[in-house]
């Protein structure tokens, strides 16, 4: 496959959109208004969505973000990429082709300013994480996804919120972050010959040095504050901004 190239891009992730947060909506809405029509690519790392439970469904939410990035894709001509997260991992071709973004797998290839750019979610580097390792290769599996979409919206969406229940608490009870593995993390960096990696999933908002000259560039949670990162000439930066009244 052909390495598309930008000059420069900028890349969000787990925003965890859902109806219940119409403050990260609006805070989302405002940073697409904003981003320069100079930026060439714009990287979304999954869980971009609180959860999804398939294409078929149609929600005024799930409309207001296709309209917003195929605006932001056709008036400022800033090409859209999508790669799906834990929670939202069952995304698939016809939304993101409404919504004018193209699809991507883990740990895509990029040319950005002259730096070889690994794109992920991040969570198949967190490998200590066994249950979840588990869990996440088998829902991925196509026969299960399939299968899963094929059942009744009411029983998805039932299944979608007992999980994400079920997150909550675990998390409730144990409050930290999984982070990456450093063994996963200096694999990847070998077998890719990446400059940067870029991924989400772990909420720990940073730039690492790995080794000499690679850098692994974590992007942040949009909770209370949101975070977006930007490689261009001047290399891989991370900002901040308040969600409620968001400054870009």
């Amino acid at each position: 496959m052909q390495t598309l190239s930008f000059d420069n891009a900028v890349f969000i992730s787990d925003l965890h959109l859902t109806e219940d947060r119409p403050d990260c909506i609006r805070a989302f809405f405002s940073f697409l208004e904003w981003l320069p029509t100079s930026t060439d690519a714009l990287f979304i790392l999954g869980d971009f969505f609180e959860y999804w439970v398939g294409d078929d469904i149609d929600t005024r939410l799930s409309q207001d973000i296709t309209e917003k990035l195929n605006d932001t894709n056709s008036t400022k001509g800033i090409s859209l990429f999508f790669i799906p997260g834990n929670r939202d991992f069952s995304v698939g071709h016809s939304y993101c082709t409404k919504a004018g973004m193209t699809l991507m797998p883990d740990n895509r290839i990029f040319s950005i300013a002259g730096l070889k750019v690994l794109t992920c979610h991040g969570d198949l580097l967190c490998t200590d994480d066994v249950g979840y390792q588990r869990f996440r290769k088998i829902i991925r599996t196509p026969i299960v996804l399939n299968t899963l979409l094929q059942l009744p919206i009411s029983i998805r969406i039932k299944i979608a919120q007992r999980l994400r229940q079920n997150s909550k608490t675990k998390f409730n009870k144990n409050r930290f972050y999984v982070d990456v593995n450093a063994q996963a993390v200096d694999e990847l960096f070998d077998s890719s010959h990446a400059d940067v990696i870029v991924h989400g999933h772990t909420h720990l908002a940073d730039i690492h040095l790995c080794g000499n000259e690679n850098k692994r560039m974590v992007l942040g949670d949009w909770h209370e504050v949101g975070w977006y990162g930007v490689i261009d000439a001047n290399g891989p930066r991370l900002h901040r901004f308040d969600i409620k009244n968001p400054a870009f």
